[in-house]
């Protein structure tokens, strides 16, 4: 199963495993799915930290290439047809990440690994 770890997930599944749904936490620690985590989480938690919304979050941007390694997951760069498909959603959702990862989801064939209800307006699968 091809996975995306909305931003939430990611944090939690490299640094409070606990927080994630049991069924997160199965799909994130089976071998055999493929994880993937966006350029636009880091765009996001990086924004939160500068913007003091995330004052823990300064471990997680400095290692943020070895915590991917860790959960033996691909970064996912953000691509042109990501950023049109984001762009084109009709869905009235103005958070830009969430509507990057959206678009990622899709185009990638990938559930997305969210508990945010917000997912449900868009066209993507959603697993937690």
């Amino acid at each position: 199963m091809r996975l995306l770890l909305d931003t939430h997930a990611f944090v939690w599944a490299v640094s409070a495993p606990a927080e994630l749904s049991r069924r997160a936490r199965q799909l994130v620690e089976d071998p055999s799915n493929e994880l993937f985590v966006s350029a636009a989480s880091a765009w996001e938690i990086s924004t939160k930290h500068r913007l003091g919304k995330f004052s823990q979050a300064e471990p997680i941007i400095e290692g943020f290439s070895f915590a991917i390694d860790r959960l033996r997951s691909t970064e996912l760069p953000i691509g042109v047809e990501h950023a049109i498909v984001a762009g084109r959603f009709d869905q009235p959702h103005r958070d830009p990440f969430d509507r990057m990862l959206a678009a990622q989801a899709v185009i990638e064939g990938a559930a997305l690994v969210s508990r945010d209800a917000a997912f449900a307006a868009f066209p993507v699968a959603v697993e937690w």
